[in-house]
């Protein structure tokens, strides 16, 4: 066994190349990525669309302008709703006062180990620390919402151009091989479509699921914003292992200090468990995860990856990016180890045992 330190260098240099460009570009990489994962998904929608006679800007624009639509719809009701709850943040403010007293109160009778705990300092802080905060609240919104709406104006304008130049784009990436391989080039460049757009798909199918699901078990339980509640935690479950942790965290602060009794945090937990565990164990497996076919190590450190060089925007992106990158390395002799490491198992190919004349024979009277 032997060692190429030249070669060493030149592929450390190049993943700390790759890295820089991740990270000082993200502002131009992050809408382009959203935008080609979108025009992934919605080239079959043109393709039919150009198949009943309609011209391809115009399926293009009727594509696009569904989708930007349901999007904008999605996040004006989401923006009213949490305005609607930052006008009742005085009495959500004054309910945390009052179960802070009441558990301050508790922890000081019930537990001598600890010295008592001065209620009126913590009170006063967290009083200081909250002032004004629905105005905050209000701004945050509306600001999040015109950034939003600029990044997605952005990613429609590169889906668009994408999709327009979809052929040209194919043609001008063949060029990038040579004749002989143009046709297994081709292929990969179709499977690599294919993964995006089902994995993309996938999601969108998740977050219906799971958005239904912990509406019907929100408005059960009689919480209120259940709609609200119960989407953003299914948008939350984009983000791989930690997002549906986190949307059900949300409810269940709400509901331990919006309520009295202390059975509705209890019954919002008992359901985010169980919608968890079933799509932990069932729908995420057989809608989302068979399209992957990443090993849980690479899965996870991806979204590491991808939160610490772009955010949540990197949580939601390098997984899809991730099993695509397996695709590419799979089709090259030189990175089909690299395909090996990223992806689930490593499936040995058998040689064929030839069968003997006796065997064809049996066979042939079998038949």
């Amino acid at each position: 066994m032997n060692i190429s330190f030249s070669k060493m260098f030149y592929v450390v240099a190049s993943i700390i190349g790759i890295i820089a460009i991740l990270y000082f570009g993200k502002v131009i990489l992050v809408p382009l990525c959203f935008a080609t994962l979108f025009a992934f998904i919605l080239y079959p929608v043109v393709k039919w669309l150009q198949s009943k006679g309609l011209k391809k800007v115009l399926g293009i624009i009727l594509a696009l302008g569904s989708v930007f639509i349901v999007v904008i719809g999605i996040l004006v009701l989401f923006s009213a709703q949490i305005i609607d709850m930052a006008g009742q943040y005085s009495k959500f403010l004054d309910k945390l006062n009052s179960t802070l007293e009441t558990s301050i109160a508790f922890l000081n009778d019930k537990v001598q180990i600890i010295p008592d705990i001065e209620s009126q300092t913590i009170l006063e802080k967290l009083t200081s620390v909250f002032s004004d905060s629905s105005f905050l609240i209000i701004s945050d919104t509306v600001n999040v919402t015109s950034s939003f709406l600029s990044f997605m104006v952005l990613s429609v304008i590169y889906s668009f151009l994408i999709l327009f130049y979809s052929e040209h784009l194919t043609e001008a990436l063949s060029r990038f091989s040579s004749n002989k391989h143009k046709r297994s080039f081709l292929s990969m460049l179709r499977e690599v479509q294919k993964v995006g757009q089902q994995y993309f798909t996938g999601m969108l199918l998740l977050i219906l699921i799971l958005g239904v699901l912990n509406t019907a078990g929100l408005l059960i339980l009689g919480i209120d914003y259940a709609f609200f509640f119960g989407f953003l935690a299914a948008i939350m479950a984009i983000i791989p292992y930690v997002g549906t942790t986190l949307g059900g965290l949300i409810p269940t602060l709400y509901a331990f200090v919006t309520y009295d009794s202390y059975w509705y945090p209890v019954g919002v937990i008992a359901i985010f468990w169980f919608i968890q565990f079933l799509e932990g164990n069932f729908l995420n497996p057989k809608i989302v995860g068979g399209n992957m076919q990443i090993n849980a190590l690479f899965a996870i450190f991806s979204l590491i990856a991808g939160g610490v060089l772009w955010g949540v925007a990197g949580m939601i992106l390098f997984l899809p990016m991730v099993a695509m990158l397996k695709v590419i390395c799979s089709h090259y002799e030189e990175l089909k180890p690299v395909a090996a490491l990223i992806g689930e198992r490593i499936t040995e190919v058998r040689p064929i045992k030839e069968k003997n004349p006796i065997q064809k024979v049996i066979e042939k009277i079998k038949n």
